[in-house]
């Protein structure tokens, strides 16, 4: 018998029980290998990738499209039209009373709840995180040389984990994948690009940008799931109510 053969076996086990857990409980799964990605990002990457981007994208062609694109991870791009939207449709229902045309304008009504629910719910985490955690953002290492946490503070320059722009940008770009799947992979791009951004243009962190994304990506799956539970259907597979 080969000295080898217990650790293999062991090894082997331990495979097939995680592989377990990642098809039952793939959401949670995904958070961990998340945080771990994160914790190795924070003791290996982070600092040298944000001072790689502060050398080199300052003054270059792509720091305007970054600082563009990176606005597109503002809250209130995707919190404010919800809720007006919402109201139009509710009085689009009354007036329609019943019939195929009420039930078309309340699945979009329930689509844009779910759409605000998931930005604004998974926002308002990550903001108690932030506060919790007090990570130094990146211009505190150029400026100070600071790098870590200062737990339980309010100031914007030590609220840097996780990522707000990526949690509003994936909760906003996952919930429309769920709203309108045929276009999924370019809301996905999407969402891709503006959380890189959070990284080019030096705000954030690489880690926090993966553990943003994370929490955005699982607001919107989680609420996806609670409105399913209550029989409330939000998936926009139809043509605009005429």
């Amino acid at each position: 018998m080969n000295r080898l053969d217990p650790l293999l076996e062991c090894l082997a086990g331990a495979g097939r029980r995680l592989a377990a857990f990642n098809r039952r409980w793939p959401l949670a799964a995904a958070g961990l290998w998340c945080l771990l990605a994160a914790a190795l990002s924070y003791l290996l990457f982070d600092r040298l990738v944000a001072l790689w981007f502060k050398q080199h994208l300052p003054g270059s062609n792509w720091e305007g499209f970054f600082k563009i694109v990176t606005t597109l991870g503002l809250g209130g791009v995707w919190l404010i039209p919800p809720p007006l939207l919402w109201l139009a449709c509710r009085w689009q229902k009354t007036r329609a009373a019943y019939g195929d045309a009420a039930a078309r304008w309340r699945r979009w009504s329930d689509s844009l709840l779910y759409f605000f629910l998931t930005v604004a719910l998974s926002g308002l985490f990550v903001d108690a995180v932030k506060v919790v955690v007090g990570r130094y953002r990146p211009r505190a290492l150029f400026e100070q040389g600071l790098y870590g946490f200062h737990p339980f503070s309010t100031h914007w320059a030590i609220n840097s984990f996780p990522s707000g722009h990526s949690q509003t940008i994936f909760a906003a770009m996952t919930a429309l994948a769920i709203l309108l799947p045929r276009y999924g992979r370019a809301w996905m791009l999407l969402a891709a690009l503006v959380a890189f951004s959070r990284v080019a243009t030096s705000v954030h962190y690489l880690s926090d940008v993966i553990m943003g994304s994370y929490i955005g990506i699982s607001a919107a799956i989680l609420t996806h799931r609670a409105f399913r539970a209550r029989g409330v259907e939000v998936r926009l597979d139809r043509s605009f109510p005429e």
